[in-house]
């Protein structure tokens, strides 16, 4: 498994990554960007070309310069190679006309096989980092170095603005647990302990004014999946319980909240994440301190929200796609809500019919 650790910290250039799209070049103390999650179904059996569209559109008005994407990027069981066709048709065409770098993480669907979602595939996973790499992402603008890297905006700053944290949370938290040797036992756990290591270690001698998280699995959602320590329990059909039986001691995710609480909980002032097929701002939680929660997993799929009232939120919607906006300027964040409804039409417009935010608010970093 050391062949995925990325010891180094990666920088992404406006030459190497992809420049600016629309409203002006960001400097050193402003950047925007899109943040999505669970964008893997293209038409016609998810909404992710319809959602771009709206993206390009927003980013065209408002401009952007990157975007993160938080895992389940290929549904419903990854890619099995660098070269699968899959890579064209759920990411290449439906973000054709974003001329930007995309900063990816992986998710349990990325690390699937003869069960979608299971996550006991680990290997699959691969084939999305060796896809960075290979001839078909010439222009860099798929970016997953490694399983869990660390990547900063912009590299010309001494201090940059930005530095985003990725994680690879489905060996943590999954439903199934993986039968090849090594992503098990010991092997596992050194593999986990080595990425918590790099997390923390990373995020004490970032320099960076804004500090970023991104995985899939969150922490806190009022959707179906839960918050992690209590993943599944009150779903609708709770898939940790086979006849009685719990499938995989990492199910509920009670060890990778403990991973949160030790890496990113309070170090990270935002924490980006899916998994749930929502839209969900959280206010930050006593267990996590500081950190926002920002759930963005309606890039290609829609459902109802799970319970309103688990989390206390800023703002939250289910049934309809989308993603966020958010600039940083100096210390102040401004986040923006777009909503999308089936078929690819805005669920907001302004007066001159173009998407219009369904929520939009700033807040102030706030020191460690």
């Amino acid at each position: 498994m050391n062949k995925w650790l990325w010891t180094a910290l990666l920088s992404c250039t406006l030459a190497a990554c992809g420049g600016s799209s629309g409203g002006g070049e960001a400097g050193a103390r402003k950047a925007r960007f899109i943040a999505l999650g669970d964008t893997g179904a293209p038409a016609p059996d998810g909404e992710s070309d319809n959602v771009a569209k709206i993206v390009a559109q927003v980013c065209a008005q408002r401009g952007c310069d990157f975007a993160t994407m938080a895992g389940d990027n290929i549904y419903e069981t990854g890619a099995g190679s660098a070269d699968d066709p899959i890579f064209q048709a759920a990411f290449e065409t439906p973000y054709q006309d974003l001329d930007f770098p995309f900063f990816v993480a992986l998710g349990n669907h990325d690390n699937s096989l003869a069960i979608p979602g299971g996550g006991g595939a680990n290997a699959r996973g691969d084939a999305q980092v060796d896809y960075a790499m290979s001839a078909h992402n010439a222009a860099g603008k798929w970016v997953m170095p490694a399983r869990y890297y660390s990547v900063t905006w912009p590299r010309e700053a001494s201090t940059p603005l930005a530095e985003f944290f990725v994680i690879d949370s489905s060996p943590i938290t999954h439903y199934l647990d993986d039968p090849n040797a090594e992503w098990r036992g010991d092997a596992l756990q050194a593999y986990i302990a080595e990425q918590q290591t790099f997390l923390q270690d990373g995020m004490a001698a970032s320099r960076a004014r804004w500090k970023f998280a991104l995985a899939h699995h969150p922490y806190i959602s009022n959707g179906d999946h839960g918050n992690a320590g209590d993943y599944e329990r009150g779903s609708g059909a709770d898939i940790c319980v086979l006849q009685g039986v719990l499938v995989s001691g990492s199910c509920r995710g009670a060890d990778y909240k403990a991973f949160l609480e030790q890496t990113i909980c309070d170090q990270a002032d935002v924490f980006l994440n899916g998994h749930d097929h929502n839209l969900y701002w959280l206010k930050p939680v006593a267990g996590c301190g500081k950190t926002q929660h920002i759930l963005s997993g309606a890039g290609s799929k829609a459902r109802s929200t799970l319970d309103a009232a688990r989390n206390e939120a800023y703002f939250q919607t289910g049934d309809l796609f989308g993603f966020f906006w958010i600039e940083l300027d100096g210390d102040t964040a401004r986040v923006a809500v777009y909503t999308v409804k089936a078929g690819g039409e805005p669920a907001q417009v302004d007066a001159a019919g173009r998407p219009a935010p369904a929520y939009e608010m700033s807040f102030q970093r706030q020191a460690s």
